[in-house]
C-alpha cells in the first residue's frame, strides 16, 4: 500500500518514513503467542507490553503506526491549538499592561509548516523501527481472519494463540444533499492545510467541533459552527458548555444550536431548525459529529465475531465473541480517547496473556476537551448518576475564588466535586479552567483510590496555583 500525506514535504515525508517505511519487507509469517491488528495507540501498547512479559508477538498496520492520535487527532491538533492560544495571548495585551505596536499578523502556513514538524517529530515514539527493536514482528498491509487461529497480511500468515483487535475508528460522514466526498475535510484531511479558509463552517458541537473552532477564530477565519443539540459539549455538564457558548461568542464564534445541514452547493451550506433556515456560506466546510469503528474488511465472520451498535461486541473483560481474540480501543470501547485507548490495551494484554480476569468498568477514564477554557470530566457527574440511580452531594467553587486563577486572567470556569451521598467518598469531578486537563489527574486518582474528601484537603498543594481549586472546595466542605 503506498501512502501519501499533504503537502509532500520533509516532515510528511519523515512521517511516512517512520510510521510506513516504503519500501518495508514483511516478515515471512509463523506462529505467534499474540497478533495484535492495529498499530495505533492501543495496538502498539497491546504488542509493546506483550512482548516485554515474553511472549512472540506480530503486530499489523495497513497505514500508519501510531494511528489517528499521532497523525491526525491528539498531536496535530494540538499543535495547532496552541498556536492559536499565542495569536490570542497576543491579543490580549491590553490585559496585563502592554500594547503592539501592530496587531499580531499569523501566517497560516507557517503554523502549519509547524504543525507537521510537531507530528513528525512526535512519530519517532510510534515509529515501525520502536516495535521491531522491542522484538515485535510488524506486518504492513491489510490484515483479514482467515482461520478461526491465523490471519492474512500480504499472501503471509501468521498464526496465533491469541488476538487482539485494535482497528480504532474514523470520522462519520452525513448524508447531506449535494455534498460528495472530498469536498469537506475531517480530522484525516485537515492538517494538509496550507492557507487559512477565510469562512469556516463546522458540523458539531462535540470536543473536535468545538477545539477547532475556537482555533480557526483564534488564527483569523470567520467561523460558524453547526449544531443539532441546543448546547455545545452535550455530553458533559450543561453548565461547562454554557460557559464555552459565552466564550465563544465573545471570540466571534457564530453558533447555530438545534440546526441541521439540509443541503450543500457552491460553497453554501443550507442549514434547518423548526422554525427557521439559514444558508451559510463557506471556503471550507469540516465536519465533527462523530467516529465509527473500523470493522471492515477484517474477515470477523471467519472468527464468528459479532458486532453491536457498529462496534465489536466485547464482555466486562474485552473479550470477544471468539475467546481467543479480544479488542482493545475505540473499535470496542466507548470512551474513545487516547489514554482510553491505552489503559484498554494493557488490560486486554493481562487478561488475554495472564489470565488476570480484570474488568473494564473499574478504569477509572478522565477526558478532556481542549478549548480555552478547558473541560475536563472524571466518574460520575450529575447526569451519569442520575442514569446510573446514584445520589450524590455537590461541591462547587467558581474559579474567580481562586487567587492563581485571576492573577493570570483566567477566572473563567468552575469546578465540582461529586461525592457519593452522605459518605464524602469522592465519584466524580467537573473542571472547566485554563489547565483543566492538567489538572484533572488529582481527581481521577482520587476515585481511582476510593479516597474521600478529607484527604484533599489534607493534601499540601503549591499556593499560588490553580490546582488548589480542590483543597478549598474540600476545606470548606469538611
Amino acid at each position: 500500500m503506498t501512502l501519501e500525506l499533504l503537502p509532500a514535504d520533509e516532515y510528511n515525508q519523515r512521517t511516512i518514513n517512520l510510521c510506513h517505511p516504503p519500501n518495508w519487507q514483511n516478515p515471512p509469517g509463523g506462529n505467534y503467542d499474540l497478533v495484535v491488528i492495529g498499530g495505533g495507540p492501543a495496538g502498539l501498547v497491546t504488542a509493546l507490553t506483550a512482548a516485554a512479559g515474553g511472549h512472540r508477538v506480530a503486530m499489523t498496520e495497513r497505514r500508519l503506526t501510531g494511528g489517528t492520535c499521532v497523525h491526525f487527532g491528539c498531536t496535530p491538533s494540538k499543535a495547532l491549538i496552541r498556536c492559536a492560544r499565542a495569536a490570542h495571548e497576543a491579543n490580549r495585551g491590553a490585559d496585563f499592561g502592554f500594547r503592539l505596536t501592530t496587531p499580531p499578523q499569523v501566517d497560516f502556513a507557517k503554523v502549519m509548516e509547524r504543525v507537521r514538524r510537531i507530528r513528525s517529530i512526535s512519530s519517532v515514539g510510534d515509529a515501525v523501527q520502536l516495535a521491531t527493536g522491542a522484538g515485535i514482528d510488524v506486518y504492513l498491509g491489510q490484515t483479514r481472519f482467515t482461520k478461526p487461529n491465523a490471519v492474512a497480511v500480504d499472501g503471509r500468515e501468521l498464526r496465533f494463540n491469541k488476538a487482539v483487535i485494535a482497528t480504532g475508528s474514523r470520522p462519520v460522514a452525513p448524508t447531506i444533499e449535494g455534498l460528495r466526498e472530498g469536498e469537506y475535510l475531517t480530522n484525516e484531511t485537515l492538517f494538509s492545510l496550507t492557507e487559512l479558509p477565510q469562512r469556516l463552517v463546522v458540523l458539531g458541537g462535540g470536543p473536535m467541533g468545538s477545539e477547532l473552532a475556537q482555533a480557526f477564530r483564534r488564527l483569523g477565519s470567520e467561523v460558524d459552527l453547526v449544531n443539532s443539540r441546543n448546547n455545545l459539549l452535550p455530553k458533559d455538564e450543561p453548565e461547562a458548555g454554557e460557559v464555552l457558548r459565552r466564550q465563544f461568542e465573545r471570540e466571534g464564534v457564530r453558533l447555530h444550536f438545534e440546526f441541521r445541514a439540509v443541503r450543500a452547493a457552491n460553497g453554501r451550506l443550507t442549514v434547518r431548525s423548526q422554525s427557521e433556515t439559514r444558508e451559510l456560506e463557506y471556503d471550507q466546510l469540516l465536519l465533527g459529529i462523530g467516529r465509527k469503528a473500523n470493522v471492515e474488511d477484517l474477515g470477523l465472520e471467519v472468527v464468528e465475531i459479532r458486532l453491536r451498535d457498529g462496534d465489536l461486541e466485547v464482555d466486562g473483560s474485552l473479550r470477544t465473541s471468539n475467546p481467543a481474540v479480544y479488542a482493545a480501543g475505540d473499535v470496542a470501547f466507548p470512551e474513545k480517547y487516547t489514554h482510553a485507548a491505552l489503559a484498554t490495551a494493557q488490560l486486554c494484554v493481562a487478561n488475554a496473556m495472564d489470565g488476570a480476569g480484570r474488568q473494564a468498568c473499574d478504569l477509572v477514564i478522565p477526558h478532556c476537551t481542549y478549548t480555552d477554557p478547558e473541560v475536563a470530566t472524571v466518574g460520575l457527574t450529575p447526569v451519569r448518576a442520575a442514569e446510573a440511580g446514584v445520589a450524590l452531594d455537590t461541591h462547587r467553587l467558581e474559579l474567580s475564588e481562586v487567587k492563581r486563577a485571576f492573577i493570570d486572567g483566567e477566572e473563567e470556569g468552575f469546578a465540582e466535586i461529586y461525592t457519593r451521598k452522605g459518605t464524602g467518598e469522592i465519584v466524580g469531578a467537573t473542571l472547566v479552567a485554563a489547565h483543566a486537563g492538567e489538572m484533572i489527574s488529582e481527581l481521577t486518582l482520587a476515585i481511582t483510590n476510593k479516597l474521600p474528601m478529607k484527604a484533599l484537603a489534607e493534601t499540601v498543594h503549591c499556593h499560588p496555583t490553580q490546582a488548589e481549586v480542590f483543597q478549598q472546595i474540600a476545606l470548606a466542605g469538611k
